[in-house]
């Protein structure tokens, strides 16, 4: 999904603010094939936890192929959907960094193919270029501006807006007309609104040619008309 790390205006309106896609995809090429290369190839099943809220952070995650949600389940087994990472993103850092326990559960959205990466592969990669450390505290820093801008977003943008900044998020194709595999109840949850907001929502979208919905999924035919206005 994400294809660098901007920090920028381009930052803020090519990728939406629901959900950090880690740092491992803006290290130099050679740097992070040789941290992947290092890493354990671990496979998942559809809806087989990878991990969970409360558990010591002794790893993080690089995403090879698949989907993965990342949320909260409840006591009574509920899950509150924050995020759905793809290929290409990583997740997992801030816990490992920072020492502390796990903050919220990921489940194989998919059959999910990961990279586990620990503390001797990442240090590796830190001695083997001086730039990994500045990229890593870029990283972890604009995921605290993120968590800004969700409470930022929850505040000031409509319900529509919110809809599009989290369709820009589950991007992950640069092409026009690609399809998001996301059902109207992981968008909801994603977004933090009811099945009937959303609904109205994507209808809105739909009638001004902005998305197109089918049974599991949603078209996107011009990624631009999901950009916030700058009038």
């Amino acid at each position: 999904m994400l294809r660098g790390l901007q920090l920028g205006k381009s930052r803020q309106y090519s990728k939406s603010t629901f959900a950090a896609a880690g740092f491992v995809s803006v290290l130099p090429d050679d740097v992070r094939r040789r941290l992947l290369d290092q890493g354990s190839v671990r496979r998942f099943a559809k809806g087989e936890l990878i991990l969970q809220r409360g558990d010591t952070a002794r790893e993080f995650w690089y995403i090879e192929s698949g989907v993965v949600q990342i949320g909260r389940y409840s006591v009574d087994g509920k899950l509150t959907l924050f995020a759905l990472l793809g290929p290409g993103e990583s997740f997992g850092e801030q816990g490992f960094l920072g020492e502390f326990p796990r903050m919220v559960d990921a489940i194989a959205g998919n059959e999910t193919t990961l990279i586990e990466i620990g503390e001797a592969e990442l240090l590796a990669a830190i001695e083997s270029d001086s730039s990994v450390a500045r990229i890593m505290l870029k990283a972890m820093a604009n995921m605290v501006q993120q968590a800004f801008d969700l409470i930022d977003a929850g505040r000031n943008l409509s319900t529509v807006e919110r809809v599009s900044q989290a369709l820009l998020q589950l991007r992950s194709e640069e092409d026009s007309d690609v399809a998001i595999p996301v059902t109207q109840q992981e968008l909801s949850e994603l977004v933090g609104v009811s099945r009937i907001s959303l609904g109205k929502a994507l209808g809105r979208l739909e009638a001004d040619g902005v998305i197109q919905r089918h049974y599991g999924r949603i078209t996107v035919p011009d990624w631009n008309a999901l950009l916030p206005s700058r009038d």
